[in-house]
C-alpha cells in the first residue's frame, strides 16, 4: 500500500507520468505551498482514515478523494469528495463515488476567470493548476488556471497564480481561499486552432493534494504540577494541580506574562481534573449577564455522581449529580454550593433513603420570591439551574 503523501515525494501508486520530489523530478510551487494550506486547516478529508479496516485505506490513486484522471484533448477527470476551506465544510466534484470532468482550455465556468494564453507560436510548454474554491458553480467547485506558454529552449514556464487572488471564477466570494489537487504539464503544439486542440495527450501530473485529519482529536492533561517522565503521567492525585477556570489558564506563567484570554472574544477547550482527580474536559466562553460580558467556565464532561450521607459543600467542577441518604446520617443534608458556577450550570438530586425523617436540602428560588430552603424528601427527585446570579428549582417529585 502507498502512504497517502506519497504523491508529494516518490509519486509512488501514481501514473508513470506523475512526478513528485525525487532527484530529477520538476518542483512545482504547490509543493511547497500547499502544505501551508494543511497547516492552516485547509485541505481534503479523507474518509478512509478513520476507516483502519479498510482494504484501501492507504490508496491515493484513481477513486480517492481529489485524485486527477488526464485523457487526450486536454479531457481531465477529478474524482469527488469533502474538503475544508476556511473553515468551511465542502463536497466537491460530487462528493465521494462522484467525479467530474473539465476540458482545458474549452469555454465554461471551469476556467479561471475565462482568462486563456494564446496558441505559441512555437511548439512550448505550460503548466495548469487544477484546484478546489468556494464557489459551487456548474464544476462543482472544480477549477483550473492555465498560465504562459514558454518554449523548452527559451526557459521554463511558471506556475499561475491569478487563483491565489481570488479562485470563483469571474466572480468575488468571500472565501478567497483554495486547495491545490494538481499541476499538469502540458506540450503546446505550435500553430493549432485553439488551447485545447494543441495540449499533447498526456500531461505530466504533480499530485499536490493536502489531506488533513480531522478526527480523533487528543487532548493533553493539563496541570499545574508536574510529569512523570518515564510513565508520562501527571499528577492527578493533586487537587490544588487542576486547571478547572479560564483564571487558570490565562495565569499558567504568572505575572507579567499572564495571558489575555480572560478579556477576549475567544473561547477555550482543555481537558484537566476535578477536585475528585477525575479526568474532565472544560470550556470558557464569554456570557453576557445584565448587560455585562463575562468569561465563564463550563464543565462539559463527563457527568460524575456521587453519594453521600451529611452536609456537603460541592465547586463546579465537582459532581453535579448527587444522590444523597440523610436518613444514612443523623440530621438532615443540606447540599451547599461554593464558589464561581457558570450560568446554565444544571444540578441534580436524589434522596435516596427509603426510611426515616430527614430530608435533602438546597437552597434555591420556587418563584420570583427570595430564594429558600426545598425539602426532598425520601425517595424523591429534584433538579436545579442556575442563572448567574441565584439558583432556581426547575422540577421537585411530588
Amino acid at each position: 500500500m502507498t502512504n497517502p503523501k506519497a504523491g508529494h515525494t516518490s509519486a509512488a501508486g501514481m501514473s508513470t507520468s506523475a512526478e513528485g520530489l525525487r532527484d530529477g523530478d520538476g518542483l512545482s510551487s504547490p509543493s511547497l505551498t500547499n502544505p501551508y494550506e494543511g497547516i492552516h486547516g485547509n485541505g481534503i478529508i479523507r474518509l478512509l482514515d478513520s476507516a483502519v479496516g479498510d482494504s484501501n485505506r492507504n490508496a491515493i490513486s484513481a477513486a480517492t478523494p481529489g485524485y486527477i484522471e488526464t485523457a487526450s484533448s486536454g479531457v481531465v477527470t477529478i474524482h469527488g469528495g469533502w474538503c475544508v476551506l476556511d473553515g468551511a465544510l465542502y463536497k466537491f466534484a460530487g462528493g465521494i463515488g462522484a467525479t467530474q470532468q473539465i476540458t482545458i482550455g474549452a469555454t465554461g465556468t471551469a476556467n479561471f476567470n475565462g482568462e486563456l494564453p494564446a496558441v505559441p507560436t512555437a511548439t512550448s510548454d505550460v503548466f495548469v493548476v487544477i484546484y478546489i474554491c468556494s464557489d459551487s458553480g456548474t464544476t462543482t467547485r472544480i477549477r483550473y488556471e492555465v498560465g504562459t506558454p514558454v518554449a523548452p529552449s527559451v526557459g521554463t514556464p511558471l506556475i499561475p497564480a491569478g487563483f491565489l487572488t481570488n479562485p470563483a471564477i469571474g466572480n468575488t466570494r468571500k472565501n478567497h481561499q483554495s486547495i491545490v489537487l494538481g499541476v499538469l504539464r502540458y506540450t503546446m503544439t505550435a500553430g493549432a486552432a485553439n488551447v485545447t486542440a494543441s495540449l499533447n495527450a498526456t500531461p505530466v501530473l504533480h499530485d499536490r493534494r493536502v489531506f488533513i485529519r480531522t478526527s480523533p482529536m487528543y487532548l493533553q492533561h493539563m496541570s499545574k504540577g508536574t510529569r512523570t517522565m518515564s510513565t508520562g503521567a501527571t499528577d492527578l492525585g493533586h487537587a490544588n494541580n487542576k486547571i478547572t477556570h479560564h483564571t487558570d489558564l490565562a495565569a499558567m506563567y504568572g505575572s507579567p506574562e499572564s495571558s489575555d484570554l480572560t478579556n477576549s472574544e475567544f473561547g477555550a477547550i482543555w481537558q484537566s481534573h476535578t477536585t475528585e482527580s477525575n479526568a474532565m474536559l472544560f470550556y470558557a466562553a464569554s456570557n453576557t449577564l445584565n448587560g455585562t460580558k463575562a468569561m465563564h467556565t463550563h464543565r462539559l464532561g463527563p457527568d460524575e455522581v456521587k453519594i453521600i450521607t451529611a452536609n456537603t459543600s460541592f465547586t463546579f467542577d465537582q459532581a453535579n449529580i448527587w444522590l444523597i441518604n440523610p436518613n444514612g446520617g443523623s440530621a438532615h443534608a443540606t447540599l451547599t454550593p461554593s464558589g464561581t458556577f457558570p450560568p446554565g450550570y444544571v444540578l441534580e438530586i436524589r434522596n435516596i433513603s427509603t426510611s426515616g425523617s430527614y430530608n435533602t436540602v438546597f437552597n434555591a428560588k420556587t418563584d420570583n420570591a427570595t430564594a429558600a430552603n426545598i425539602n426532598i424528601a425520601n425517595g424523591k427527585y429534584a433538579r436545579f439551574a442556575y442563572d448567574g446570579t441565584a439558583w432556581h428549582l426547575l422540577l421537585l417529585q411530588a
